[in-house]
Formats: C-alpha cells, sequence, structure tokens
C-alpha cells in the first residue's frame, strides 16, 4: 500500500513538474512573440512617419516646381533670351526626369518561363537581379536613350537599383518582383535602340534566359516623371 502511495506521489509531483515546464515554456514563447510583435510596431511606425515625411516633401516639391515654372513663364513673356532659357530649362528638367515625356522609342517586356504544366521556371531557376536590370539600362543609355522607366518608374541619374531581399529596389519609391512582368521603357531613335539590345546575346545575359523577353518599337511612349526627390546636399557649382 505505502509502495502505491509513493507511487502515486511520485507520478503527481512528474506531472506538476511537467505542468510547470510546459508553463514555463510557454510563457517565453509569449515573451518572444510579445517582443517581436513590438519591434514589428516599432518598424511599422518607423515606416509610416517615414511615408509622411517624404509625401510632405514631394508635396513641397511640387509647390515649388508649379512656382517656379510660373514665373519662368512670366519671364519668357518678355522677350527671346527670356524664352531661350526657359527651353534651355525645360530640357534639363526632361533630362533629369522632373518632367512626364513621351516619344518615339522601345518597350522591352520580360516574363518568367514557364513548364508544361503552367508552373513559373523561376521557382526552380536563377531570377533576375540588379545585374541584369542594369545591363539592359546600360545598354538602352548606351544606345542614346533620353529617358528611361522601369515598371513606370523613372530612371535619374540619381536612381539606384539594388536586390533587396526577394526584391529589386529602385531607387527609393518603388520594388520589382523577379518572378512578375517587368516592363522597361525607353525614348529616343527606336531603329538605334532597337539594334543596341538585338544585338548578339545582350537579352539573353545572366539569369535572362530563364525569361520571355520581348522587344516592340513605337512612335508613341509616355514615360511618367519621377516620384523621388533629387538631391543636391554636397555639389556645389564650381566658380
Amino acid at each position: 500500500m505505502k509502495k502505491i502511495i509513493s507511487q502515486l506521489v511520485v507520478a503527481i509531483v512528474c506531472a506538476l513538474l511537467g505542468f510547470l515546464l510546459t508553463y514555463q515554456f510557454k510563457m517565453l514563447s509569449l515573451q518572444e512573440d510579445a517582443k517581436a510583435i513590438a519591434q514589428n510596431q516599432d518598424i511599422l511606425s518607423q515606416i509610416e512617419v517615414l511615408k509622411k515625411e517624404r509625401d510632405e516633401l514631394s508635396e513641397t516639391n511640387k509647390t515649388l516646381s508649379e512656382e517656379i515654372k510660373r514665373l519662368e513663364e512670366n519671364a519668357a513673356e518678355e522677350g527671346a533670351l527670356e524664352s531661350e532659357i526657359k527651353k534651355q530649362l525645360d530640357n534639363t528638367r526632361m533630362h533629369l526626369g522632373l518632367l512626364d515625356v513621351k516619344g518615339s522609342g522601345i518597350t522591352i517586356i520580360i516574363t518568367p518561363k514557364t513548364t508544361i504544366f503552367g508552373e513559373s521556371t523561376t521557382d526552380s531557376t536563377v531570377s533576375i537581379s540588379e545585374e541584369e536590370l542594369i545591363h539592359i539600362i546600360n545598354l538602352l543609355w548606351y544606345s542614346r536613350a533620353e529617358a528611361i522607366s522601369v515598371n513606370d518608374i523613372r530612371i535619374t541619374p540619381q536612381t539606384g537599383i539594388k536586390t533587396s531581399g526577394k526584391s529589386i529596389s529602385i531607387g527609393s519609391v518603388g520594388l520589382v518582383d523577379p518572378k512578375s512582368k517587368i516592363v522597361i521603357k525607353a525614348i529616343g531613335d527606336k531603329a538605334k535602340l532597337n539594334v543596341g539590345v538585338s544585338f548578339g546575346n545582350s537579352l539573353g545575359y545572366g539569369a535572362l534566359k530563364n525569361y520571355n523577353v520581348e522587344t516592340k518599337t513605337s512612335d508613341d511612349i509616355v514615360i511618367n516623371k519621377t516620384t523621388q526627390s533629387l538631391r543636391s546636399e554636397y555639389i556645389k557649382p564650381v566658380q
């Protein structure tokens, strides 16, 4: 009888210890989850603050641009010299990506290849990265492109392209998904642009061989202005 009672006591103690250990483990897990949630909330809060600041800067930039444009138009009415200055300023803005532009050029459509079962080949092969996108953009610049966009994101002299996790960052304003369709537009001499991207195996470079790449020339391509503010904190004109 005593032996049975002892065994029962041992069993109860073991059960209690097991319960306590399980409870402590759950509490630790909950604490870790709470910390992770708090960190995520902090990150989300910071992102919202940065988005708000970006929107405010964009709105300020828009207001200033409209005011400058109004002053230039008033000045241009005074004579030929002022009109020529305004024309040069407009050309500069177009090249910097500060204005919507249109003209003849080329469109490059990049889509992942699919298997006979309809699955994307990028699930089992290497996806394109910053290297392939930069390669195409360099080809277009070298072929005398005057304006370029990637998925309607304008490329400017200050637009950086960098692989970021499973996506590709285009400056600070957008992400490109390598597993989805990518559309690159370029305005310029459409014949020269077409020769530039068609020469040799230019569009079969690197991971591009895992994609279908189609090119189309057109006389009416529209490329929107950049939504990324250009910075000039350190550069100064040489006197």
